[in-house]
């Protein structure tokens, strides 16, 4: 899922319109201009003019960068500058990243999804990227109205945990595909539940979690730990009183420390296994959009996904870049996010691509993208595919959340509009 911008920009990792539209508000306003015959123009949100503006300024020293072409393209989209957007996004297109539009005919270009132009761009794009399907179904979850967002790996018992985004719950599947729940809904005041890790050596499992429309008094997120071998809850860290935004991801250091990502800000939070605290680790706006969230295994790296690409972060030193690449590599828009075996395995959706699974192979200091490759895509299962978890040399990660069905109320529409949950096994 994604961060505070606007509605047709908030991709997630994942989300249901509906609860986009609470979080972020509808576009409304624009801001002012600087001349007379601008000033006539019609308004826009002052948070998208000022990531229009951010856009722009990082196009001045990256004029061909494609991530942020595209980002300006889905920000002149949302306020109806639809031939602005069409040039951006055919300039995007000359890098050959892969990059499709198509994912985003549902929102931000829904308006171009007819155009000659969009149709030829994104028929090019298509000829030259083929679909790649070499994922296996693992295992099928009847719960079709869960809205799943996050899964977690416990190697010790051989078990995954899945989390609801509507039913604010965390369910615990076997090897056999039999799952139950591990928490009730709205044990210990779960919200939607999101990313989710396991510590294998402490035996903790770890899960964000957020309450979109909840009672004003009820603190805005938190994340929670919880005992696997008795099933109670450890802490639950909480966000201070009146913080904004939402804890997407979250990943776990050697030491059982946790660090996850609050998409809204841009901020990562970190916390201790062993006390009660949220404390700040990246202050807001370090990654915008942060999402999925990884480690290197000595713990001295994060990777933390954002809208123009991955940040690679000192841990020591908290210090952050991008990570380099080569012009036709794109790793914007990432939601799951997993180090493995020297490269990263990122999940792609749903505006930049209509959903893909890519792997993005690093140079020995962990500071540069050498090459990517596409493990996954154009999948016709896939239907806002978030998040994932690495077992053994397979990724394991839900085809088909359906979470853009979820309604204002974090409800699910009658099971006879929804399908049976899918996971995926992909080999790496």
């Amino acid at each position: 899922m994604k961060t505070t911008h606007n509605l047709q920009r908030f991709r997630f990792q994942f989300f249901a319109l509906a609860i986009l539209a609470t979080l972020l508000g509808p576009i409304a306003s624009r801001a002012q201009e600087t001349t007379a015959a601008q000033s006539q123009k019609k308004e826009i949100p002052p948070a998208t003019a000022a990531e229009i503006r951010v856009l722009e300024k990082f196009l001045e020293s990256h004029p061909d960068d494609p991530a942020a072409l595209f980002n300006l393209a889905l920000d002149e989209a949302s306020i109806g500058e639809n031939q602005r957007a069409l040039a951006l996004l055919e300039k995007m297109a000359d890098a050959h990243t892969g990059l499709d539009p198509q994912g985003g005919t549902f929102r931000a270009f829904k308006a171009l999804a007819t155009d000659p132009r969009f149709v030829a761009l994104v028929a090019q794009i298509e000829k030259e990227n083929p679909p790649i399907v070499r994922s296996v179904t693992a295992w099928t979850l009847r719960e079709r109205d869960l809205a799943p967002e996050g899964i977690a790996y416990d190697p010790s018992e051989k078990v995954f945990y899945v989390s609801s985004m509507s039913k604010h719950k965390i369910v615990r599947l076997a090897a056999d595909g039999t799952f139950r729940d591990f928490t009730t809904p709205r044990q210990d005041g779960l919200g939607a539940t999101l990313g989710m890790k396991v510590d294998a050596r402490r035996r903790f499992l770890w899960a964000t979690s957020d309450h979109f429309n909840g009672d004003p008094n009820t603190r805005r997120f938190a994340l929670y730990q919880y005992d696997l071998k008795t099933g109670a809850l450890r802490f639950k860290h909480e966000s201070a009183e009146g913080a904004e935004g939402f804890l997407n991801d979250v990943v776990l250091d050697s030491n059982g420390e946790a660090f996850t990502t609050n998409t809204t800000t841009g901020e990562v939070f970190r916390a201790s296994p062993d006390r009660d605290n949220l404390e700040p680790f990246l202050a807001r706006d370090a990654v915008g959009q942060a999402n999925g969230i990884a480690i290197s295994p000595n713990g001295k790296v994060l990777f933390v996904a954002g809208w123009l690409g991955v940040a690679r972060v000192d841990v020591a030193s908290r210090k952050f870049q991008l990570l380099a690449k080569p012009h036709n590599v794109s790793d914007a828009g990432l939601d799951g996010l997993y180090f493995y075996n020297g490269s990263l395995v990122g999940i792609q959706n749903p505006d930049l691509h209509p959903a893909r699974v890519v792997r993005y192979f690093l140079d020995p200091a962990l500071d540069a993208i050498t090459r990517a490759e596409v493990l996954e895509s154009y999948n016709p299962l896939f239907e806002i595919p978030t998040t994932g978890a690495i077992a053994g040399d397979s990724l394991y990660f839900m085809a088909n959340t359906q979470i853009e069905k979820l309604g204002s109320d974090e409800k699910m529409p009658p099971l006879d509009h929804l399908n049976d949950i899918l996971i995926l096994k992909l080999k790496l």
